[in-house]
């Protein structure tokens, strides 16, 4: 799911309005940096609202080994 910009929202962006994509299919919210995709992560400038530096992009990239590896383990 992309903004208006073009940029890919995750995580708590995805339900504003609380409510999930429709094509969301998991019994649970969106893990921080998780797409409209379960499994599938998005760090840094591609990111909706992100900061737009290169320390906050790698701040991202290291967050999202930590999402995979719980994504791997819970689903």
């Amino acid at each position: 799911m992309r903004d208006k910009e073009g940029y890919l929202v995750t995580g708590p962006d995805l339900g504003r309005g609380d409510t999930l994509p429709a094509n969301w299919p998991l019994n649970r919210e969106p893990y921080y940096l998780e797409t409209n995709m379960p499994g599938v992560f998005a760090a840094g400038d591609v990111r909706h609202c992100s900061i737009k530096r290169l320390a906050s992009a790698v701040g991202e990239g290291a967050m999202t080994v930590a999402f995979v590896n719980r994504y791997l383990a819970r689903g």
